[in-house]
């Protein structure tokens, strides 16, 4: 069994956020990362800055909702570093809110396309390499918005909570491969929550004073640990898992 530093992981949405802090955690174990993002300087900028750290990378930019793309990526990885070991599907567009009525046939394809499909297209392109090789491991990411059902993110939420059934069947039907597929549901600083904070300052504090720790979780000092015993050895037999990964948010009242 392979140990952490001799792995090889792809990353979507390894530009900016949540991706960038589990790539640089992650290559800072020695791990070998393929940063994969729709704009292709931000992945860069994170290919670079792992590169840096000592270890081995390369950035391409890739659709997750294209097949042919998501199928030239794996092909690269593996031509490039032999085989992929660890997937993880964090990459995820987000679409307006809106209430159910007015929710649009576009944003909910948007929604899946980008997060349930996408997570899907990778995962079976990566399949073949990991029952090959009998080990393997994928790491799918949801949402708290879709397991409490918050208002108004229809398209998102509904989406992040097909991402959890689709991890537990995966990880019925691929563990004789010695593949575990896990979800973690993140409470982390992401762009996207700054930008959400910036918009509506009295429901983020709000939320700030609901949390346990009074903080949101550092993607790379918080979130990617996690994301590490995942995709090391030590979770060899933990598989079909959905962890909240949020400071202890999702146990309040």
């Amino acid at each position: 069994m392979k140990q952490l530093n001799e792995k090889v992981a792809i990353i979507t949405g390894a530009g900016q956020g949540i991706g960038k802090g589990l790539a640089l955690h992650l290559a800072k174990r020695g791990v070998k990362i393929v940063c994969i993002g729709r704009r292709p300087e931000p992945i860069a900028q994170t290919a670079k800055e792992v590169q840096e750290l000592g270890s081995q990378s390369f950035s391409m930019s890739c659709n997750t909702a294209d097949r042919e793309q998501v199928k030239e990526a794996v092909k690269k990885t593996v031509e490039t570093f032999g085989t992929v070991d660890v997937m993880i599907n964090n990459a995820q567009s987000i679409p307006p809110n809106a209430p159910v009525e007015e929710t649009t046939y576009e944003n909910m394809y948007l929604a899946w396309s980008t997060g349930t499909i996408g997570s899907l297209n990778f995962m079976q392109e990566c399949f073949p390499y990991m029952k090959e090789q009998q080990e393997g491991r994928i790491i799918n990411f949801a949402s708290a918005t879709g397991m409490f059902g918050y208002a108004g993110q229809l398209a998102y939420a509904c989406n992040k909570e097909s991402i959890r059934g689709m991890t537990k069947i995966a990880a019925k039907e691929w563990g004789q491969y010695g593949i575990s597929v896990n979800c973690v549901l993140p409470g982390a600083e992401s762009p996207a929550a700054k930008e959400w904070a910036k918009k509506f300052p009295e429901k983020y504090q709000a939320i700030i004073q609901q949390q346990p720790m009074r903080r949101l979780g550092d993607p790379e000092n918080d979130i990617a640990p996690v994301i590490a015993f995942l995709s090391g050895p030590d979770s060899c037999y933990f598989s079909g898992q959905c962890l909240l990964v949020d400071g202890g948010y999702s146990i309040m009242p």
